[in-house]
């Protein structure tokens, strides 16, 4: 639930037109953010092979963190349902379906990609060829799914909404704007990382016996 009164970045005592560009900015902005980060990224990579190959077989560990957010979308579904931004936010968001729906279905397509990354990149390094598909295929679910969710992220910087019920000592005051916007770096940097693993055809070496 967005606080009362106005946001810390002040954006939603703006006029509705003006929600709605910071609301198709900010998109933007990460958007570009992770394009260029891809880039440099496979810049580094065409550099830096070796280097960078042991770096990149850690990256499926992200999956553990999906894995684990998605948990929280059930235990803690009160605080998520809290930042789902209510019908006609920035004068734009007109998404069917019910905060619970949404926490629920993006719960489980969390679980399932996160699990599905971890699951494939030890498929490749076991030499698994008939999996070789999984962990690309669950990086780039789990890009669009960073995608999806980036607007109840937006409307905690937008107005001030708050995950209220998660555990732990309460927050004091609302998220200052310098945290949203290391937030929305971030989300630019797991993206881009996503990106650079759903290239991949296959990360480890092939089983003859299974892909005979």
């Amino acid at each position: 639930m967005a606080i009362t009164g106005p946001a810390p970045s002040g954006v939603n005592m703006l006029p509705v037109w003006e929600q709605a560009a910071v609301f198709g900015g900010t998109l933007v902005a990460i958007s570009v953010g992770a394009l260029v980060l891809t880039a440099l990224l496979s810049a580094a990579e065409r550099a830096l092979p070796g280097t960078f190959k042991g770096w990149k077989s850690t990256w499926p560990l992200l999956g553990a963190v999906f894995l684990a957010a998605g948990i929280t979308h059930f235990s803690f579904h009160g605080a998520y349902e809290a930042i789902y931004p209510p019908q006609g936010t920035w004068g734009v968001w007109q998404l069917p379906g019910s905060a619970e729906f949404h926490v629920a279905w993006t719960g489980v397509a969390e679980i399932a990609g996160g699990a599905g990354l971890l699951i494939g990149a030890a498929a490749d390094a076991l030499g698994f060829a008939r999996l070789r598909w999984l962990k690309p295929s669950s990086a780039a679910c789990l890009a669009a799914l960073t995608l999806a969710v980036t607007p109840a992220n937006v409307y905690m910087y937008t107005h001030g909404a708050m995950m209220d019920g998660l555990p732990g000592p309460p927050v004091d005051g609302p998220i200052p704007v310098s945290a949203h916007f290391a937030r929305f770096a971030l989300q630019a940097v797991l993206l881009a990382l996503l990106a650079g693993m759903a290239r991949d055809a296959s990360s480890g070496p092939v089983d003859d016996e299974l892909s005979a």
